[in-house]
């Protein structure tokens, strides 16, 4: 059925004050705060970008664009920032990004990443209201920002483990200065929308068609982080707190049941009606808690590590995990080699539940076995596990502090499964590898 031209226009009118009213709130409630029409405003624009290539040795896409073919939308970006401070207590921040865009398989996207106000009342008091970034990790605020890290792209095993990277809210944050550090604690809440990428590995003639789809999210979110810096090292903690539901208001499947075909021989197969013992949840709770440190060893030598425990006990899903990396770079004059370890890897209970689904097959003289046998692939597709490991070797060059030119082979090694990668069914969708070169230059101005 045809919208009706109003309802369309209000609909796209809702839709457009939603992602972005954080600016248009910013906007507006500047003009309320400005002290007077002759007070002084300071304006200061700058920008940064990466332009990068990166190619693997595999068909399949890992990380949703990296295959043999080559890309440069895995990691090339445009942004930039417009920030205004109308006096010494009050500041506001716009950043707008243009990229790959990563809620739909082709073409790019262009997305207000930053529209807040600042208001920091005292040096150790900063609040924050607009469109924010989620903090508490070491590159919260600036993982697209290429020129203030050495890796060609931040781990991407720790990097997936938050649903969302911005959000619609508030934060504030208080620090407390000692002799020569400090620590910090923030607490930030907020909402946002987002796409949750997955991919079916099976067609199955009018229900399914192998290739990637989309879940619409509405998020609500909530957490909280300590830091402690020293003039030379950063240690950090935090916890988070993600209530997920979809947006189209259909529920998610909470324990996958089992249809009973012949029950002495224990033949089945799992599905999602209800009258096989499924059961569903309009939305669930992803609490994730996490650990990190960068920290100067010797000799121009730094460490730096994190570690992420993902879990939700309101829906069986492989997304209950454990991810983390641990790095080691050395500066030498203008380059910087480095070499890190990242991996993921599901709970052993989920990825078991997972694993039962995907490898439950029934015998051809069962009718319909064949669709039947895909469906499984399907609801384990949509499961999601992890269990993949990656090392990195690279270096980066700067020719001045806000250029560099980056180079890195990192081989991926995925054992049980990995939701990471684009695997059909077909193929061997487990014990695989692929070997990744990413070459890329990144600026700031």
């Amino acid at each position: 059925m045809m919208k009706r031209p109003l309802l369309w226009a209000k609909s796209e009118l809702r839709n457009l004050s939603y992602y972005y009213q954080g600016l248009i709130t910013t906007i507006l409630m500047s003009s309320f705060f400005i002290p007077s029409a002759n007070a002084e405003i300071n304006y200061n624009f700058s920008g940064f970008g990466t332009l990068g290539y990166t190619i693997s040795d595999q068909p399949f896409k890992y990380l949703q664009y990296i295959d043999d073919q080559g890309t440069f939308a895995r990691d090339s970006l445009l942004a930039g920032q417009l920030d205004i401070k109308f006096d010494p207590k009050l500041s506001a921040t716009i950043q707008a990004k243009i990229a790959a865009n990563e809620s739909q398989e082709t073409g790019l996207d262009a997305d207000i990443t930053w529209a807040f106000l600042s208001y920091r009342p005292t040096n150790d008091w900063l609040f924050r209201a607009g469109k924010l970034q989620i903090p508490g990790y070491l590159n919260s605020v600036n993982r697209d920002v290429g020129v203030t890290y050495d890796y060609a792209r931040l781990p991407s095993e720790f990097d997936s483990t938050s649903p969302i990277y911005s959000f619609l809210g508030a934060s504030v944050s208080k620090t407390f200065a000692l002799a020569d550090n400090e620590i910090i604690i923030d607490a930030y809440a907020g909402k946002t929308k987002a796409a949750s990428r997955y991919y079916i590995g099976d067609d199955i003639e009018g229900f399914y068609q192998e290739g990637a789809d989309y879940y619409k999210l509405e998020v609500e979110v909530v957490g909280t982080s300590i830091t402690y810096k020293t003039t030379h090292n950063t240690y950090l903690a935090g916890l988070h707190r993600a209530t997920i539901k979809k947006a189209n208001g259909q529920p998610w499947v909470k324990k996958t049941g089992f249809t009973d075909i012949t029950p002495k021989l224990g033949i089945g197969y799992y599905n999602d009606q209800e009258n096989s013992g499924t059961t569903t949840a309009n939305s669930f709770d992803l609490y994730i808690a996490n650990i990190g440190a960068d920290i100067y060893l010797s000799n121009g030598v730094r460490l730096a590590a994190e570690l992420a425990i993902r879990n939700t006990n309101d829906i069986e899903t492989g997304i209950n995990s454990i991810a983390g990396y641990i790095s080691l770079q050395k500066k030498i004059n203008n380059w910087t080699p480095y070499i890190f370890y990242s991996q993921i890897k599901t709970i052993s209970d989920d990825f078991k539940a997972y694993s039962q689904i995907d490898n439950n097959q029934v015998p051809n003289y069962i009718p319909s076995a064949s669709a039947i046998n895909a469906s499984q692939h399907v609801i384990a597709d949509s499961f999601e596990a992890y269990d993949q490991f990656s090392i990195a070797i690279g270096t980066s060059y700067r020719f001045t502090p806000v250029n560099m030119l980056k180079a890195e082979i990192m081989m991926v090694q995925v054992g049980k499964s990995s939701s990471l990668f684009d695997i059909p069914s077909g193929a061997a969708s487990k014990d695989y590898s692929t070997t990744v070169f990413s070459i890329s230059y990144s600026f700031a101005f």
